[in-house]
């Protein structure tokens, strides 16, 4: 049976490094469930955070061991779903006819989503939250058929007061 770990790596902002790391999951036969990445606080440096499928700890600490190896990879963290917040963003475009428009209207507020576009028999919402909360959002709306959806991946962070980007390892900016 396969578990979900949440990975995030701290990485040199180089082309290529997106490539050289899911390459390794790719070689190595790793699923990856979910991948994102974006610049941190620090331009140098990219945060990639990956939702990974593995099927036991030897697997797991194997899989750190490979990125470990890549050059471009500083810090990797395995984070805790205790001792971190998770977060995605979902865009769902809904079948919504002129009559259905008020009771939907409503249904969104309640939910916390935003409705970005509203069209004749359609409307288009933003939510965000953790992967869970947001399956559970999608159930309250089965009156409404759903057109098409989209995902961000995670995104994760340590709930700490440290940071994960450490501005003073020298021998790594250069």
């Amino acid at each position: 049976m396969s578990h979900k770990k949440i990975l995030s790596a701290l990485v040199r902002n180089h082309p290529g490094v997106l490539q050289r790391v899911s390459g390794l999951f790719y070689r190595r036969g790793y699923n990856i469930e979910t991948i994102s990445a974006c610049a941190t606080e620090n331009p140098k440096f990219t945060r990639i955070t990956m939702v990974v499928l593995t099927n036991d700890e030897l697997e797991m600490s194997q899989i750190i061991r490979q990125l470990s190896k890549i050059q471009d990879v500083r810090r990797i963290a395995i984070l805790d779903s205790g001792k971190s917040i998770y977060s995605e963003l979902m865009m769902v475009k809904f079948r919504v006819e002129p009559e259905n428009r008020t009771a939907f209207l409503n249904l969104t507020f309640r939910n916390h989503m935003n409705v970005v576009y509203m069209g004749d028999s359609s409307a288009i919402v933003t939510a965000s939250g953790a992967p869970d909360d947001l399956d559970e959002t999608l159930e309250k709306f089965s009156d409404y058929p759903i057109i098409e959806q989209t995902r961000t991946g995670m995104s994760a962070m340590e709930a700490s007061d440290r940071p994960f980007v450490e501005m003073d390892d020298a021998e790594f900016i250069n």
